[in-house]
């Protein structure tokens, strides 16, 4: 399975990042605006590099924010999220 890359993730109608700390006692997230990366830039690149903006450590799990993405019609017509 190929890593997610931001052009897979911008295709999808996605277009920032949500970064979650880990640290039970901070629990902080916040979206991260990655516009001027490359559509190469795997998502797991910012894994290593990003840090917690309340606690500071680099214990993040960062993930498409996949909240943005629009809903898609089915078969049927019907709109789904």
């Amino acid at each position: 399975m190929k890593p997610v890359t931001l052009g897979n993730m911008r295709q999808l109608g996605v277009h920032r990042l949500i970064a979650h700390c880990l640290t039970p006692s901070c629990r902080q997230s916040a979206l991260v605006d990655v516009s001027k990366y490359a559509n190469e830039v795997e998502v797991l690149w910012f894994r290593l590099r990003v840090k917690c903006g309340k606690c500071g450590t680099r214990n993040v799990d960062v993930r498409p924010n996949w909240k943005e993405q629009p809903p898609s019609e089915s078969l049927t017509g019907k709109q789904w999220r």
